[in-house]
C-alpha cells in the first residue's frame, strides 16, 4: 500500500507507481484530509468492502458473533 499527502496546485496529480504494482488494479482515491478528519462528518464510506472483508470474513470474527 502507498499512501502520500499533496497538495495539488493544479487539478492534475501524477502518481507514481512502484514497478510490482504495474498491470494490476490499483484503486486511488482522492478526499481533502481535513474533511476526513471532521468528527461530525465521517468518511468511513472511503473504505471499500473488500477492504473491510478482509478483517471481519474470518472464522474468528464468526465465533466472536455466533451468540448475538
Amino acid at each position: 500500500m502507498i499512501r502520500e499527502i499533496v497538495v495539488p496546485k493544479a487539478r492534475d496529480i501524477i502518481v507514481r507507481l512502484p514497478i510490482e504494482m504495474i498491470g494490476k488494479r490499483v484503486e486511488v482515491i482522492a478526499f481533502a484530509v481535513d474533511e476526513a478528519t471532521d468528527a461530525d462528518n465521517p468518511m468511513t464510506h472511503i473504505a471499500s468492502e473488500e477492504v473491510l472483508a478482509k478483517d471481519w470474513i474470518t472464522q474468528e470474527e464468526d465465533k466472536a458473533w455466533q451468540d448475538l
